[in-house]
């Protein structure tokens, strides 16, 4: 990676306030803390940018350190856009399986431009269920970068990640904006709604990760990792997650 992920200033790699209780009981179906205003319905994302930026740069290198850490071979991208990072894994391990998932605009232009991978159209606030055979499910990484805030309901999205990781997959790896790295100096908290207009909302760190664990995921790996390869600001969330099986 060209940047190491950031970690917590103790160190640690658990996030900071991960166990409040407050937030574990939750304000909001979201965990969001009071006030906060959502943008419903958002603006549909047509990943169509050529300004030759590079968003979240090292999430899909970390989820091909993680893939090799355990052996899988196979990488199914949750809300995979136009695939852009996922063909640069393509490049780099031609021998792996590559599944992308998306719907509309996005996955018809990866269907009509990629000669590699499997495209899969479903609509991750509708469809909850296993992506590919059993074998390939249980060779694989989930990527979801960048994706749960643009849904409406991304609680469907993460039981079809719980799912995935019950099926065998060996990890999912996410990212989302942190919002508490976005406040400007001066300001107490921003409290939406997002700037981006394809954004529902964005989630303080210790918010996003009290979300996932009521999906049923435990974190094992939190950091803040570049947004973008331009200005490399720590500003987005990176997190490495299995299914709680308790």
């Amino acid at each position: 990676m060209t940047d190491t992920p950031e970690k917590n200033p103790d160190g640690s790699t658990q996030h900071p306030n991960g166990s409040s209780q407050e937030l574990e009981t939750g304000r909001d179906a979201y965990f969001l803390r009071p006030g906060y205003v959502q943008r419903i319905p958002p603006d549909y994302f047509v990943d169509e940018d050529e300004d030759g930026i590079v968003w979240q740069p090292d999430v899909y290198p970390y989820a091909a350190a993680v893939a090799l850490e355990h052996g899988c071979d196979t990488v199914i991208d949750l809300g995979c856009g136009r695939a852009e990072k996922l063909a640069g894994l393509a490049a780099e391990h031609p021998s792996w399986h590559f599944i992308g998932v998306d719907y509309g605009a996005n996955i018809e232009w990866c269907r009509s431009h990629w000669d590699f991978g499997e495209w899969v159209e479903a609509d991750l606030e509708k469809n909850v269920r296993l992506l590919g055979d059993r074998k390939s499910v249980g060779r694989s990484v989930v990527i979801c970068s960048d994706v749960l805030e643009h849904l409406v309901r991304p609680e469907v999205a993460v039981t079809a990640l719980r799912a995935l990781l019950l099926g065998g997959a060996a990890r999912a790896v996410l990212s989302t904006p942190a919002r508490e790295r976005k406040v400007l100096p001066g300001q107490a908290e921003f409290n939406g709604p997002p700037d981006n207009r394809t954004h529902v909302r964005e989630w303080a760190s210790e918010e996003f990760c009290a979300f996932l664990r009521s999906g049923g995921l435990v974190i094992e790996d939190f950091s803040y990792t570049r947004r973008n390869d331009d200005d490399g600001a720590m500003t987005t969330q990176l997190i490495l997650a299995d299914a709680d099986r308790s």
